[in-house]
């Protein structure tokens, strides 16, 4: 209910809806009920966390997506390879740090991104996601005013595009 919720924009009654699923798989926690999922609570931290972002509550945002991100990251664990889920969250804790203002947190949830993600796709370093990383790495320092910086990310992300794909980067 709280995603149809959050898809209509409806964003207080949404938040209501995923905190009351909180208060009950954090109940299931508390009394060791068979019942509990770690990846239910993963999802609805997550959730509560974008509501939180989009509202602009940028502060509980973060600290939501870094509940979130605990608990994903041990799924991960569990499961021997790596998460896309750990991946968006980091994604989204980026861009939480760099509306927050705090560019060096920003930078290093991007380069975790770019770690793990290059873990994901086996290795191909020309995959569209990691060249879309480093775009969004080379903005950030651009406003950062560390442009020798941003020129070096912006080239590795050119050389990372093949013949046909550099016209399209340069274009987004």
């Amino acid at each position: 209910r709280g995603a149809v919720l959050f898809e209509q924009r409806k964003l207080p009654c949404s938040m209501l809806s995923y905190l009351a699923c909180l208060k009950i798989l954090e109940h299931q926690q508390s009394t060791g009920s068979n019942v509990f999922d770690r990846a239910d609570l993963s999802r609805i931290l997550y959730a509560i966390a974008r509501v939180l972002h989009d509202k602009e509550e940028y502060h509980d945002a973060l600290h939501m997506y870094q509940r979130a991100l605990a608990h994903q990251r041990a799924l991960a664990v569990d499961s021997g390879k790596p998460s896309l889920d750990v991946i968006t969250t980091l994604c989204n804790i980026s861009r939480v740090h760099h509306l927050s203002g705090e560019i060096d947190a920003s930078l290093a949830a991007n380069r975790e991104v770019l770690d793990l993600a290059t873990t994901l796709v086996g290795g191909k370093m020309e995959h569209p996601f990691l060249i879309h990383r480093l775009k969004v790495e080379g903005n950030i320092l651009v406003e950062a005013g560390r442009m020798e910086d941003a020129m070096r990310t912006f080239v590795e992300a050119a050389r990372r595009c093949s013949e046909d794909g550099r016209d399209r980067m340069m274009a987004a």
